[in-house]
C-alpha cells in the first residue's frame, strides 16, 4: 500500500513536467507507470493468495495423513430424537451393517433404570456368545444431584449395567456447564475426583482392561463460558500415570458454534494433552446439525488435532441430525487419505448409510443427501466434486473409484459389439447356469441382433426380459424363469408404452427448436430438456464426454431411437414404475449414466 501511495505521489508530482514533453514521451511514461502499478498489484494479490491458503494446505496435509479412529454410534445416535423407536430386529440389523463396514468399536447402548431394547439386544448377544470386546456404553458420572451438588452414591446405572451385561468399555459423560450444578460448591477439581473414582470402579468391577472414554458433553458451552474448567479436566486426564491413563476424550458440539471456535478449542485441548505427554490419547469429535455446517466443522476439528470421530454411519440422529461417518470418511478419501481404505471397508459405507437410514425411518435417504442420497450419482458428471474425486483422489488414492463407491458398478451390456462369449456369460448371470445356454445359441443371438439392426429395428437386450426375448427369437428353448420374465414384460408393456409416449411429447418440443422435426435433438437441447437434473453443468468437459457417449452414431445429436432404447430398458427392468418422469429418472440413474461411465472408461483405456 505504501508503495502504491508513493507511486501515486510521484505520478502527481511529475504531471506538470509531463505537460511540456512531447505526446509520445508522455504516453511512454504513462505506460511504464501503468505497468509498474500492475506488477505491484499482482505481487500483492499473489502474496495474499500464498498467505491465506498456506494454513489451508497444512490442514489438508493433516487430514490426508490422519489415521482416523472411528467409534460407531449408529445403534444409539439413530434412536435419539427418532419419531420411530428401534425394535430388537432393527438394532440387530444396524449392528450387522456396522460390522460390514469394518468398524471395530461401537456404542451398544445408553443405559438408564428402564429396560430398553438395548438391554434385550445385549441379552440375545450374550446368549449367542457374541464378542463384545469392541462394545461401549454411555454412563453418567453422577445420577443424583442434591442441593446443587452431584452425589457419589449410587454408582451410576450405566456402569452397573455394563457389569450386568458384560459390556467392557464405557463412555463417562461429564458436564462442566450444567445448570443444576453449582460449580462454586462442586468445582472442576471435584469433578476430576469423581471421574477418577468412576474409572477405578470400572476397572475393579467390570474389566481391568476396560477402554474408557470421557465425553465432555457440553464442551462448547464450557469453553465459551468457563474454559478453565475444561483445562482442569483435560490436564487431570492427561497427567494420569501411564498405567492409569484412559483411552481418550470425546468432544461434542450441538451445532451452535462455528468452525473457528471449534477448531481453536480442539487445538487447545490437543496441545494440552501433548504438553502432558499423552500423545497416544484419542480425541474424538461429534457435531450436530443446525446451520448446515456440521461436516465442515468436523473436518476443521480433525485438522486441528482431533484423532477420530464418534458418529453414526448415516446422518439420522438427535434434532436435525449429525455429521455422519460415511460423509466424513469419503471426504478424507477425496483429499487423498489412504489410511482409511486400509482400516475399514470404505466401499460398503454408502450402502450401509442407505440401509441404516431405511431401518430407522422406513424410507430411503433424502434424495439430495450428499454422498448417499440418490442424487449423489449426479456427482459423477459435470460438477466440481467429480473432477476432484476422479482426478485428485484417484491420483492420490489409486484404490478409490467414485463410480464404484456410488453403486454405479460396471455391467456387461449386450449390444451388437458384444461377443458370443459375453452374451453367454450374461445369460448365466441373469438366469443361472442351464444346459440350454451354449456358445452356439449365443452366436445365434448375436446374429439375430445384427439381423434386427439390418432391418432397422433397434431392440433392447439388457433387461432380463429383453435378453430372454432375444434368446427366444434366436431359437432357444426358454426356461421357466425366462417365460415368467417375458410374460410379465408383455403384460406391462402397454402401460410402459403410454409412459414412453408422454416422454415423446416432451421430446418433440425440443426436437422442434431447430426448426426441423426429425427425431434428433442437439446436445444442448437434450441437456436442457432431460439431462440437467442429473448433470452439474452443460459446458463441463465430462458432461460433454457423456453426451458424446450417448451419441451412438456420432452425428453430433441424440436420436430418439437412442434415448427410447433406455426408456424401454427402464420399463422392463422396473415394471412398477408409475409416471413418465420416474421412467426417465430410472433410465438416467441406472441405465444412461452407468453406460456413459463404461464408455468413458473404455475411451480412457484406448
Amino acid at each position: 500500500t505504501t508503495l502504491l501511495y508513493t507511486i501515486k505521489f510521484e505520478v502527481m508530482s511529475t504531471r506538470k513536467k509531463s505537460r511540456q514533453r512531447s505526446p509520445e514521451c508522455k504516453e511512454g511514461r504513462k505506460d511504464k507507470k501503468h505497468d509498474l502499478l500492475h506488477e505491484i498489484c499482482l505481487d500483492l494479490f499473489t502474496a495474499d493468495v500464498e498467505k491465506y491458503t498456506t494454513l489451508g494446505n497444512e490442514k489438508i496435509e493433516t487430514l490426508k495423513n490422519l489415521d482416523l479412529f472411528v467409534l460407531d454410534n449408529s445403534i444409539r445416535e439413530t434412536t435419539v430424537g427418532s419419531l420411530r423407536g428401534h425394535t430388537l430386529d432393527d438394532k440387530r440389523a444396524i449392528l450387522k451393517e456396522i460390522k460390514k463396514c469394518g468398524f471395530k468399536h461401537y456404542v451398544i447402548e445408553s443405559f438408564n433404570n428402564e429396560t430398553r431394547v438395548g438391554d434385550m439386544l445385549l441379552e440375545t448377544l450374550n446368549d449367542a456368545n457374541e464378542d463384545l470386546s469392541g462394545a461401549f456404553a454411555f454412563s453418567e458420572t453422577w445420577d443424583v444431584v442434591k442441593k446443587e451438588i452431584p452425589q457419589e452414591e449410587p454408582i451410576p446405572v450405566g456402569m452397573r449395567k455394563c457389569k450386568q451385561f458384560g459390556v467392557p468399555n464405557v463412555i463417562i459423560e461429564v458436564d462442566l456447564a450444567y445448570y443444576k450444578v453449582n460449580y462454586e460448591k462442586f468445582d472442576a477439581a471435584d469433578v476430576c475426583k469423581m471421574v477418577q473414582k468412576r474409572i477405578e470402579w470400572m476397572r475393579e468391577n467390570v474389566s481391568k482392561d476396560s477402554l474408557i472414554l470421557v465425553n465432555l458433553r457440553d464442551m462448547s458451552e464450557a469453553m465459551a463460558q468457563q474454559p478453565e474448567r475444561v483445562w482442569k479436566v483435560v490436564n487431570f486426564l492427561s497427567t494420569l500415570s501411564p498405567g492409569d491413563r484412559i483411552m481418550g476424550i470425546l468432544l461434542e458440539d450441538l451445532g451452535k458454534y462455528d468452525k473457528d471456535h471449534l477448531g481453536g478449542w480442539t487445538k487447545a485441548i490437543r496441545n494440552e494433552m501433548m504438553r502432558c505427554g499423552w500423545e497416544e490419547g484419542q480425541l474424538l469429535v461429534h457435531v450436530h446439525e443446525q446451520w448446515g455446517l456440521m461436516q465442515g466443522n468436523v473436518l476443521e476439528m480433525l485438522a486441528m488435532g482431533g484423532t477420530g470421530i464418534w458418529s453414526g454411519v448415516c446422518t439420522e440422529g438427535a434434532a436435525m441430525g449429525h455429521a455422519d461417518s460415511c460423509t466424513t470418511i469419503i471426504n478424507l478419501i477425496r483429499l487423498g487419505n489412504t489410511k482409511v481404505l486400509k482400516s475399514m471397508n470404505c466401499k460398503y459405507l454408502r450402502e450401509a448409510a442407505i440401509n441404516v437410514t431405511k431401518i430407522v425411518t422406513t424410507k430411503k435417504p433424502y434424495e439430495r443427501q450428499p454422498i448417499y442420497g440418490e442424487r449423489a450419482t449426479d456427482m459423477v458428471f459435470g460438477f466440481v466434486f467429480s473432477q476432484m474425486a476422479e482426478s485428485q483422489a484417484s491420483a492420490e488414492v489409486p484404490e478409490f473409484n467414485l463410480s464404484e463407491f456410488l453403486g454405479l458398478t460396471s455391467e456387461m451390456r449386450i449390444t451388437t459389439m458384444a461377443s458370443p462369449e459375453m452374451i453367454l456369460t450374461k445369460l448365466i448371470r441373469v438366469f443361472g447356469d442351464d444346459r440350454r445356454f451354449t456358445l452356439s445359441i449365443a452366436e445365434a443371438m448375436k446374429s439375430e441382433m445384427l439381423s434386427n439392426m439390418g432391418d432397422g429395428r433397434k431392440e433392447e437386450y439388457n433387461s432380463p426380459s429383453g435378453l430372454a426375448m432375444l434368446f427366444d427369437q434366436a431359437g432357444g428353448k426358454i426356461t421357466p424363469a425366462m417365460a415368467e420374465t417375458i410374460i410379465s414384460a408383455k403384460k406391462n408393456s402397454p402401460y410402459i408404452d403410454v409412459l414412453i409416449e408422454e416422454v415423446k411429447e416432451k421430446w418433440d418440443l425440443y426436437d422442434a427448436k431447430d426448426g426441423e422435426a426429425d427425431d434428433c435433438v442437439s446436445f444442448e437441447n437434450f441437456y436442457n430438456g432431460f439431462m440437467a437434473p442429473y448433470f452439474g453443468c452443460y459446458r463441463c468437459e465430462d458432461s460433454q464426454a457423456g453426451l458424446r457417449a450417448l451419441d451412438m452414431d456420432s452425428d453430433g445429436t441424440v436420436d430418439w431411437v437412442e434415448f427410447k432404447y433406455f426408456l424401454i430398458w427402464a420399463g422392463r427392468q422396473y415394471p412398477q414404475v408409475k409416471t413418465s418422469q420416474e421412467l426417465v429418472d430410472l433410465a438416467f440413474r441406472h441405465g444412461l449414466i452407468p453406460a456413459m461411465i463404461d464408455e468413458l472408461n473404455l475411451n480412457k483405456q484406448i
